[in-house]
């Protein structure tokens, strides 16, 4: 995808990889509307916040609403927000247990629902999932996590091949250990950590790649 001038939406822009990645789309001449509920800041006009809890689907459709105003037409979505809950199962409540799956996998599809219409009536775009290595292999303490973002790699992988025939291409990112916020309380302390804007590159690098070709899964580990 060529992305100078490409509208994208980037869920989760205030800070990790999210921040980097919109970063960096800016840098390269994109128009980045930011979804989060926190509030993110960049100097560019090309950038706008669009506060949303993504917890909560009748704000995402504010959301895309308020950006199709300016904006009908979307190019790239980036799903990238995450949020993280660890513990044994049996203290794990069933309202974080909600809450989990809310932003970890309810709020990818109905974005995705969001901008799938007018991709498939240019017959071009790009959705991004961010899942992780946790979405591949379970980690202890990790089952809602991990639930998520195996569910994450499941919907890529079929919308992949739903949406392929309209020229829309789907990707699947599976970063490990990453040097953000994430790991704040979670009582996990990985040995080595990636930077999150190293992962970011690596990120854009695969919205780049020629519209021909799909970066079906990608996994990014430290050494």
């Amino acid at each position: 995808m060529h992305i100078e001038g490409c509208v994208t939406v980037v869920t989760g822009s205030s800070s990790g990889i999210g921040n980097h990645i919109t970063g960096l789309l800016l840098e390269k001449g994109a128009v980045v509307y930011g979804l989060s509920r926190r509030e993110t800041v960049f100097p560019h006009d090309r950038f706008r916040w669009v506060r949303a809890d993504l917890s909560r689907p009748e704000e995402i459709a504010s959301a895309f609403a308020e950006i199709r105003k300016a904006h009908p037409a979307i190019d790239l979505l980036v799903n990238n927000a995450g949020l993280g809950a660890f513990g044994d199962v049996e203290t794990i409540t069933f309202e974080l247990w909600q809450r989990v799956l809310a932003v970890n996998l309810t709020a990818p599809f109905l974005c995705t629902a969001e901008v799938v219409p007018g991709m498939k009536a240019r017959k071009r775009g790009m959705i991004l999932n961010i899942s992780s290595v946790a979405g591949r292999r379970g980690v202890k303490g990790g089952s809602a996590y991990s639930a998520t973002k195996f569910g994450i790699a499941g919907f890529s992988e079929s919308i992949m091949e739903e949406l392929r025939p309209f020229g829309i291409r789907v990707s699947c990112i599976y970063p490990g250990s990453t040097d953000t916020s994430f790991f704040s309380g979670t009582g996990l302390h990985p040995e080595k950590l990636m930077k999150p804007e190293e992962v970011a590159q690596i990120i854009v690098s695969a919205i780049e790649t020629p519209d021909g070709i799909i970066p079906d899964q990608i996994v990014i580990r430290p050494t």
